[in-house]
């Protein structure tokens, strides 16, 4: 299925990996990302999920929030089990990587981007391209909202690898894109919702300033 050992887990559990987490309520950082979404800008509410996983969040924003969404995962098997549960919704799934971000003539097509639990995945040394080439999607005055375990190196959790995150290393990771005098951003620690997992997470909020 794929050489990733990470995308190779999430294709063989997808099942157990919606179950797990597609009822987890993250209301409180739906309101805190849209309430940086811009207002003042005449073209249609797009957002891009980033590694949208169970397809929860994509749903929210598509139903709840009335907004145009993409949603790309690099799970084909999680994107397969998205299209038939969400049916019903005009969500466009899409099973994409990262790397291929930059592929899609999407530049200053989204008003937000949302990454909640899935940068996580990147090797520390791919994340500033990789923030780099979703900055280059937003409008400008768009946000970006994105979520990390909170530390401060990477790991293997079983067969899956974490970039923990803390606020110096993703500094450190800003210094090194060309938006980075583009950028201002807020970070902030949060309880795992999950429950059961003494897991603290560290969140961050980007937004696009005009060059």
């Amino acid at each position: 299925m794929t050489d990733n050992p990470t995308l190779s887990f999430y294709n063989q559990h997808a099942d157990a990996y919606i179950k797990q987490t597609r009822q987890i309520d993250l209301h409180a950082l739906y309101d805190a990302f849209v309430s940086q979404l811009p207002t003042d800008i005449k073209i249609p509410q797009h957002i891009l999920d980033v590694g949208c996983g169970s397809g929860r969040d994509s749903f929210w924003f598509s139903n709840s929030l009335g907004a145009n969404v993409t949603a790309i995962d690099g799970s084909s098997e999680l994107i397969k089990r998205n299209q038939a549960y969400y049916a019903a919704s005009n969500i466009n799934w899409r099973h994409l990587k990262f790397k291929d971000i930059k592929h899609q003539g999407w530049q200053n097509q989204f008003i937000g981007i949302w990454a909640c639990a899935s940068l996580l995945h990147l090797p520390f040394n791919e994340l500033p391209n990789t923030l780099e080439d979703l900055m280059d999607t937003l409008v400008s005055g768009g946000t970006m909202y994105a979520s990390f375990k909170h530390g401060d190196s990477g790991r293997w959790e079983g067969d899956r690898f974490f970039c923990d995150m803390n606020k110096e290393r993703f500094v450190e990771a800003l210094q090194l894109i060309n938006f980075n005098s583009y950028l201002d951003y807020k970070t902030w620690i949060s309880a795992d919702q999950q429950g059961g997992r003494e897991v603290e997470w560290f969140n961050v909020l980007l937004i696009k300033r005009g060059k």
